[in-house]
């Protein structure tokens, strides 16, 4: 499965003269939590979402600086470099000035299994999604929980049958699903790596050894780097 076959398309965005006024409206008009920010001539900048608006209004703390004879030096840089980022959020006017740039993004044919990984890191709300330098569309959190979703179901074999009739996109994963044998601990996996509470046509826990295998390269390397929980092929408990 590819990006383009989850991604929101259109994406809204909007430009980095936009004042913070305009942008806090239209994140709450079209219940987001972020935007792209392109400049005059349509190309990315970076986003803007609703944590650069909350940090614009929170209170300022000056950070604690040590002093020397040539001045003074912060006792932590961190903590130093968020009162820099607050400061620069407080005194914003537009979109531009608090436009979060160097953001990931993906293409259109990006595999969906990449776009994942990079959604693992909390700080990562949301990728564009560019053709050339274009941005034709995002993929956010909330496409995600609809693709989650949509994989519980397609768990059951009776859903499974209706899911690929409706959804001709889900045919190929139906496909992996039943080759893998292992899409019940992905999606627990990746349901508890976004933090989400979604009910599916079973409880994961009470799946047979059989549901339960091993995970794949590429599911051990991620559970690896993030940290999950799966099950080996004996329903024996794994911690990675």
């Amino acid at each position: 499965m590819l990006v383009r076959d989850i991604m929101s398309s259109p994406a809204l965005t909007v430009t980095a003269d936009t004042h913070i006024p305009e942008v806090a409206r239209l994140l709450r008009a079209h219940q987001i939590s972020g935007m792209p920010v392109l400049d005059a001539n349509g190309a990315l900048l970076g986003i803007v979402t609703d944590h650069d608006l909350i940090l614009r209004n929170a209170p300022v703390r000056e950070p604690r600086y040590f002093a020397i004879l040539s001045g003074y030096i912060p006792l932590n840089l961190e903590e130093h470099r968020h009162y820099k980022e607050q400061l620069r959020h407080t005194m914003a006017v537009t979109a531009g000035d608090m436009t979060e740039p160097d953001v990931p993004v993906v293409a259109p044919d990006t595999p969906l299994e990449h776009a994942m990984e990079l959604m693992l890191d909390p700080s990562v709300t949301m990728l564009p999604v560019l053709e050339g330098d274009a941005v034709i569309g995002v993929v956010t959190r909330t496409d995600l929980v609809r693709l989650i979703e949509k994989l519980e179901g397609a768990l059951d074999p009776e859903a499974a049958a209706e899911s690929a009739e409706e959804e001709p996109v889900l045919a190929g994963m139906l496909e992996v699903i039943l080759y893998v044998q292992n899409m019940g601990a992905m999606v627990a996996f990746y349901r508890d790596k976004l933090g989400l509470e979604i009910e599916g046509p079973a409880d994961l826990d009470d799946y047979s050894g059989e549901s339960w295998v091993l995970f794949d390269a590429g599911a051990t390397k991620l559970a690896l780097h993030s940290g999950g929980q799966g099950r080996t092929g004996e329903d024996t408990p794994m911690i990675v």
